[in-house]
């Protein structure tokens, strides 16, 4: 089996009894990957190897029709998270990064060159295999439990993907163990997703809303204001701030994404993740918030790249 990634890094995520996964280490075997622990084996999907945990398996298959014989040669030409990729590249290199480096959702692998010794994960198979990403190292699975050793990684970053994700603290939690000790995280999930957005309330007719829609639509004007934001958002912020523990627990909201033909942005969002929240959980844990170095700025949080650095005595 011709092996083109670290698979020195790869951690079996079957359940165990004492912990939440296996986390034995992966050798090649065949054309698969073996636990050397409880003996699992992990398939290869032309050159890929898959990680999905069966009870998470999700039967909608919009996503990977989505992603199905897409290009990341031509992508690299749109705008599309450009500016996020120029930050990345920067970012890599005025903190001498030199790996491996986890993103988290993935896609095509836009910021796969951005830097050194990328790792791309994504739920969504056939986006794996978009023309252009076949020499960079590739996983298909689930950013709940990630396939890699604790303290492994020395950044972990991911844009447009985190809003996507159920039961999202699990996610926070292996974030977190993946990090090595001084490692950098950097977040920017879809902030503060709305459920009048996955009910495609902004586009409908009113004729097709009920009551409660309708009323949310008349008053969108308001809602969707600056002010409105504030008088919201600031005195529920603050209450969290003021009553924070060590170890904070996250808080978020579940919505139910819309996939289909009357798309928009926003509207596929399975989870509502609010700025400050994921700022609070991190820095609860002894995180220092680069990009929001002070509670006033983490208070006005909004839609903003989050970068975090894991404390050094910190082992995840």
């Amino acid at each position: 089996m011709d092996v083109t990634f670290p698979f020195d890094f790869l951690r079996c995520i079957q359940d165990h009894p004492k912990r939440d996964s296996c986390l034995g280490v992966l050798a090649p075997v065949d054309d698969a990957f073996a636990c050397e622990d409880c003996g699992f084996r992990y398939s290869l999907v032309g050159g890929v190897p898959v990680f999905r945990p069966e009870r998470w398996q999700v039967t909608d298959s919009w996503f990977e029709e989505m992603y199905a014989g897409r290009s990341r040669i031509d992508e690299l030409e749109s705008p599309y998270l450009c500016d996020e990729r120029r930050f990345m590249a920067a970012f890599a290199d005025q903190r001498s990064l030199t790996g491996p480096c986890l993103e988290i959702g993935c896609g095509t692998g836009l910021f796969a060159e951005t830097v050194p010794q990328y790792i791309g994960l994504e739920y969504a198979l056939e986006s794996l295999f978009a023309k252009g990403f076949e020499s960079f190292t590739r996983l298909c699975g689930d950013a709940r439990r990630l396939p890699l050793a604790d303290s492994s990684m020395e950044c972990v970053f991911s844009f447009n993907t985190l809003e996507h994700v159920p039961e999202l603290e699990r996610t926070f939690e292996e974030m977190d163990r993946v990090l090595k000790p001084g490692g950098m995280l950097v977040l920017k999930p879809a902030w503060h997703c709305t459920r009048y957005t996955t009910e495609l309330i902004p586009v409908l007719p009113y004729r097709e809303l009920k009551a409660r829609q309708k009323a949310t639509k008349a008053l969108l004007p308001i809602i969707q204001s600056k002010l409105y934001k504030s008088l919201t958002w600031l005195p529920w912020r603050i209450q969290r701030r003021l009553t924070r523990r060590p170890n904070n627990p996250l808080r978020w909201g579940r919505l139910t994404p819309y996939h289909g033909e009357a798309w928009i942005s926003d509207a596929d969002a399975t989870s509502s993740i609010d700025c400050h929240e994921g700022i609070l959980y991190f820095i609860s844990r002894g995180y220092v918030c680069h990009s929001h170095p002070t509670a006033l700025r983490q208070l006005l949080a909004g839609h903003d790249i989050v970068v975090l650095e894991k404390p050094a005595g910190n082992r995840g």
